[in-house]
């Protein structure tokens, strides 16, 4: 595993939040939000 980390900053758009979410799980980084976001996490 890389040492690479994302972190996003009060996140918007949930889209765009999981574009970065798979591709940070493609390549193996750790990925970080930062609140508040500006949507809510489900499963």
């Amino acid at each position: 595993m890389n040492g690479i980390n994302i972190v996003l900053v009060e996140p918007e758009i949930p889209q765009n939040t999981g574009n970065i979410v798979r591709t940070c799980g493609g390549i193996g980084a750790h990925l970080h939000l930062v609140r508040p976001l500006g949507f809510e996490v489900t499963d």
